[in-house]
């Protein structure tokens, strides 16, 4: 819902990404805190685009989580043009 929310005001897809066509997915590991906060996020596995997995690490670290989220998750963050 948070990406969404992201994509909806803009802030998600680079414009620059978009104007070239760039399509990919980005495997992100995060560390969560107790109170849900991502305080930690790299790319384990990347889009081949760096745009893309720089777009997906700002995502994600901003994201708001539970609080009894597990502390480590990978998280697939996928980008495709409509």
């Amino acid at each position: 819902q948070h990406l969404q929310k992201l994509d909806a005001s803009g802030q998600f897809y680079p414009q620059e990404a978009i104007a070239r066509g760039l399509e990919g997915e980005v495997l992100v590991l995060i560390v969560i805190s107790g109170d849900g906060q991502v305080t930690a996020a790299r790319v384990e596995q990347g889009s081949g685009h760096r745009i893309l997995d720089d777009a997906a690490l700002r995502a994600v670290r901003s994201a708001p989580l539970p609080a009894d989220a597990p502390r480590e998750a990978l998280l697939p963050v996928r980008f495709r043009l409509r």
